[in-house]
């Protein structure tokens, strides 16, 4: 905030010294993020690209506008793959919640043919 609060105030000293010319420094400004930081999201995305895709088979999914727009900045900012996301998203839900693979099971032997 302080940087546009600068260059606004460069601007005003411009327009006051009749149109004489003053330098204004052109910074963008980054935040640094320590490479060797602990962070959680530091070990999520390092288990999401130690995740092994090595399935043959190809679905066709539906994702909303939003959430496709997201994968794409994901793939570009950590060269994460979006079949990669997807299928350890997939397997971590599926660890987290084993119940839902006993549902499974439990109703396929309910099925009568």
């Amino acid at each position: 905030m302080n940087k546009i609060r600068s260059l606004a105030d460069e601007l005003r000293e411009a327009i006051k010294n009749d149109g004489q010319a003053v330098p204004i420094k052109k910074t963008i400004a980054r935040k640094q993020v320590p490479k060797n930081s602990n962070r959680p999201i530091d070990h999520l995305l390092e288990s999401i690209l130690a995740y092994e895709l090595n399935g043959t088979e190809k679905l066709l999914i539906r994702l909303d506008d939003r959430t496709v727009f997201l994968l794409k900045q994901l793939k570009i900012a950590g060269s994460i793959d979006m079949n990669k996301l997807i299928a350890y998203s997939l397997q971590h839900f599926l660890s987290q919640h084993p119940e839902l693979i006993q549902y499974i099971k439990e109703n396929i032997k309910n099925i009568e043919l």
